[in-house]
């Protein structure tokens, strides 16, 4: 059955493929975006609004006006070169904004609030891969420690209201199109001129997710799925030691440099050293087992090397 489907962040990497899919499916699709400037360029929305997700009376009037059955909240502030400020900034859209667009949903009576979130917030615990049963690390240090409670908080406002049902998404490292794995973006860069190294002895694990796969899973849940959290990652959880040197490859970049963990953590900053050492990979079982949904990129592997045009078809 045809929906009235709101999304925020319609121009981010997951929303830009998530809308022509929602059109061809037959939903009506209002796209929310922060400026005019860019509501040319929005392919598949019906109708495009001005608002901030961080203005609360704004965000009342257009959810009201949009009427929408499903509001899917695909808000992120990961971009561009700096991931400190990246972090901050995505920490704030998901804590503020998103709590924002709850509140707007359930005021105008919406049925069903999707949120994105991400699978790195867990808690590193040895070298299990993790369900969504498992904490969240909201006792991390520093900026990380920040982020994660943001994503506690967030995930709290979108999943514990009883006049809504709210489901949240967690994604793994976001590949594909304008992502930092793209070329020019973060990561590719970081690659190509070795400031990505390996540690000899860290296990750090990395569930990779493409956007692709991130909007199927959007698709999946605007009317399917209980209240709580689904993990949407591939099927196979990597090592550092595994992904990046293909991924190196691949881009046909330096093979990466190696360093003990003493050398990482005197070079490298905190949060770096995490993901490369400790940082645990998820499993998508709750998804698959209770929706039926599978990645259409299964592994890392194909999905890089088809962002690069390497694999056939």
């Amino acid at each position: 059955m045809p929906l009235r489907v709101f999304v925020a962040g319609a121009t981010g990497v997951v929303g830009r493929t998530l809308l022509p899919r929602l059109r061809q499916r037959g939903h009506h699709v209002t796209a929310l975006l922060r400026t005019a400037g860019r509501a040319q360029g929005v392919p598949g929305a019906d109708e495009v609004v001005v608002g901030d997700v961080l203005d609360l009376p704004r965000l009342r009037q257009v959810v009201r006006h949009a009427e929408p059955d499903v509001v899917v909240a695909q808000v992120s502030g990961f971009r561009g070169p700096d991931y400190d400020d990246a972090l901050a900034r995505t920490s704030r859209l998901w804590e503020d904004g998103t709590r924002n667009l709850v509140a707007a949903a359930a005021e105008a009576g919406v049925r069903r609030v999707v949120a994105q979130s991400m699978v790195a917030a867990y808690c590193p615990n040895g070298h299990d891969v993790l369900d969504e049963d498992s904490p969240l690390w909201i006792d991390a240090p520093g900026r990380w420690g920040e982020a994660v409670r943001a994503v506690a908080g967030m995930e709290s406002a979108v999943v514990d209201r009883t006049d809504l049902e709210g489901v949240v998404l967690r994604y793994g490292s976001l590949y594909g199109p304008n992502t930092w794995y793209a070329p020019g973006g973060l990561v590719h860069e970081q690659v190509r001129g070795s400031a990505l190294p390996l540690v000899t002895d860290g296990v750090g694990l990395t569930s990779f997710t493409h956007v692709e796969d991130a909007a199927s899973a959007v698709l999946e849940v605007l009317t399917a799925g209980e209240t709580g959290t689904y993990n949407v990652v591939d099927n196979e959880p990597a090592e550092c030691a595994e992904w990046l040197p293909a991924y190196a490859r691949m881009i046909g970049g330096p093979a990466p440099l190696s360093l003990t963990l003493d050398q990482a953590r005197a070079q490298l900053d905190w949060l770096t050293v995490h993901r490369l050492t400790e940082q645990r990979g998820a499993t998508n079982f709750r998804l698959r087992e209770t929706l039926g949904w599978r990645p259409g990129w299964p592994s890392w592997r194909e999905g890089f090397a088809t962002m690069f045009g390497l694999w056939p078809g």
